[in-house]
């Protein structure tokens, strides 16, 4: 799968550089990054970066990218958000988190966030419901020959600001378009892509007819060129921003 964000992040950067007036005197702490979408960029622009990264995959991909491009301000914990506690020594500037708040109490992370900064938070997360939400519930279907018996209410924005709101953090909310694109070799490996939120729920065994419908429902869902099929869709992404006034 391949989907090229580097424009998008630069974008988000440059703006975050002019709000935080970040420079090379700059230190953050940064939750999930994941295979570094953030943390490699913004490495280059501020003296030191600390990231919290439970998954060891994405911590191997990080180290070696780094190791590409010859950086070596990134200081890597291997923990849950939720676990982790700062060292004091270490003051962050800046605390920030991209699409990365899987945690299991919102509030006390909120609290934590804000409590560490320096000067400053900013948390990206999804301004609607995520564009690819409707391929998985029409494979859930299709799997389990049922609608779901609720609708699932992703995290986005407004349950982040309205918990900043109720522990006194009035929090700026900046909304951009942006588009979501996601490119496959074939629809075998677009099942297997979808297939996975699934089988990370437990043991998922599907009989030929089966995956052959999820083909079909990807097949109308997605756009095929000439060697690839493509879901693209427009959605919003919200920036969440605010400046540190006190511990909470």
């Amino acid at each position: 799968m391949l989907n090229n964000k580097n424009g998008w992040v630069g974008h988000n950067i440059d703006y975050l550089k002019n709000e935080f007036n970040i420079d090379k005197n700059t230190s953050i702490l940064e939750i999930g990054p994941g295979p570094g979408t953030y943390t490699i960029p913004l490495a280059k622009e501020v003296k030191e970066i600390t990231v919290v990264e439970q998954s060891t995959g994405m911590i191997d991909i990080l180290k070696n990218r780094m190791k590409e491009e010859c950086i070596d301000n990134i200081n890597i914990i291997n923990k849950r958000w939720d676990n982790f506690e700062l060292n004091r020594e270490f003051n962050p500037d800046i605390v920030f988190s991209s699409y990365s708040l899987g945690v299991d109490d919102m509030e006390e992370s909120l609290k934590k966030m804000n409590n560490y900064a320096e000067k400053y938070c900013c948390i990206l997360t999804f301004g609607t419901r995520q564009a690819w939400r409707e391929i998985y519930n029409k494979i859930r279907e299709s799997i389990f020959e049922q609608k779901p018996e609720r609708k699932e209410f992703g995290m986005t924005y407004i349950l982040i600001y309205n918990i900043l709101h109720q522990l006194g953090i009035y929090a700026d909310v900046k909304l951009s378009e942006k588009s979501f694109s996601q490119t496959f070799n074939n629809l075998d490996d677009a099942a297997e892509h979808y297939l996975d939120r699934f089988k990370a729920r437990g043991e998922l065994t599907l009989n030929d007819e089966q995956y052959s419908k999820i083909k079909e429902i990807l097949s109308e869902e997605l756009t095929k060129a000439e060697d690839s099929w493509t879901f693209t869709k427009t959605s919003k992404e919200a920036m969440i921003t605010w400046k540190k006034e006190q511990n909470i």
